[in-house]
């Protein structure tokens, strides 16, 4: 189970779970727990090298579906394409690393998917925050549905982004240590040694997001990502807050700072009710964002149908983003009954069984 430290609930859930366990008096369990301070590689090479794979692929899986979603003639139909060659994905057998064959047979057939707007002529908005609930589907689902329906790219961010952003921070602290050490014990010292393995890390893992990259992109369903974390915290930085700050209240703002740079028209900041890092978000971003006039809004959801209030919240924000980079006819923004394809129900079944 994932844990992390800072101003955030994760690092209370396996101790709630323990605790359950032994209100329970379910004997004979234990947790597992794997740290952010380590990104989450206390399982070893091998385990860890699948996961990376898993989460590289998944991210962009991700981002090309909310693209269907928005960009497809036919969503409907495109996401029972999207789900059948999801599940070619889900069935591979063996190790991850040797996915990249069936990896092109897929993006070949999303690439033949009819679309009435291509991508890179569509308004994106970046969608940020508390990462349990961005990455929740029964959580962001309504949200990105939503903004499908107007014709506009939902890219949610990542789980490699929060895995980068702790590979960044474990980086920052032996850099610290480094600075603090004479010179003469540096080359010998045991942080000289990880700083190395981190070095190896690194191009193990820009390398495996690049070649899936590469394959994806071919597409043309993925939406620009801010990847440079280094860029991205110094965004965070020069705008919003210290990189002593550990927590995705830093990597939040610096990648939708990053992000709005480029080709992005808006904002969304999520977050579960009464979330702290929720509220620091939207508190340290607010006014930035108001003196850029950038396009942005924050959303507390606990998977719940969206209320009347913020519905209404949102389709204000909706026209921004559309009025944001272009000046959109006014036919264009009116709701008309074919764009619900963009609210379609994303429960895939399990039972699909193995595509031919």
């Amino acid at each position: 189970m994932p844990t992390t430290t800072g101003p955030c609930r994760t690092g209370q859930y396996y101790v709630f779970y323990e605790n359950l366990f032994k209100d329970l008096e379910v004997d004979n369990v234990v947790i597992v727990t794997m740290d952010s301070d380590n990104s989450y590689n206390e399982l070893g090479p091998s385990f860890s090298r699948n996961a990376w794979w898993a989460i590289i692929i998944s991210d962009y899986m991700k981002d090309i579906e909310t693209t269907l979603r928005a960009c497809a003639a036919d969503p409907a139909e495109a996401m029972e394409t999207y789900d059948r060659e999801w599940h070619r994905l889900l069935h591979n057998q063996g190790d991850l690393t040797n996915i990249l064959p069936t990896l092109r047979s897929v993006a070949e057939n999303l690439a033949k998917i009819p679309l009435k707007t291509r991508m890179e002529d569509s308004p994106k908005v970046l969608i940020v925050g508390e990462i349990y609930v961005r990455r929740d589907d029964f959580a962001v689902d309504e949200l990105v549905g939503m903004l499908a329906s107007k014709g506009i790219i939902a890219k949610v961010s990542g789980i490699a982004e929060w895995i980068y952003y702790c590979d960044y921070m474990r980086k920052y602290e032996i850099q610290k240590k480094l600075t603090l050490m004479p010179w003469y014990k540096k080359a010998i010292s045991p942080e000289m040694t990880k700083r190395f393995m981190w070095e190896v890390e690194q191009t193990y893992k820009q390398s495996v997001d690049l070649r899936v990259k590469n394959v994806l992109k071919t597409t043309g369903l993925l939406p620009s990502t801010p990847h440079d974390m280094n860029k991205i915290m110094d965004n965070a930085y020069g705008n919003f807050v210290t990189s002593e700050l550990e927590s995705e209240i830093s990597i939040s703002s610096g990648a939708a700072a990053t992000a709005m740079e480029t080709d992005y028209s808006g904002v969304i900041n999520i977050s579960p009710f009464a979330c702290l890092i929720g509220r620091v978000i939207e508190g340290i971003m607010t006014p930035w964002t108001r003196d850029h006039l950038y396009p942005m809004i924050s959303v507390e959801i606990d998977g719940n149908i969206l209320p009347p209030n913020i519905v209404n919240k949102l389709e204000i924000f909706m026209l921004n983003v559309l009025r944001f980079r272009r000046s959109p006819s006014i036919d264009a923004l009116l709701e008309k009954s074919e764009t619900a394809g963009g609210k379609i129900s994303r429960k895939i079944s399990r039972d699909l069984g193995v595509p031919s």
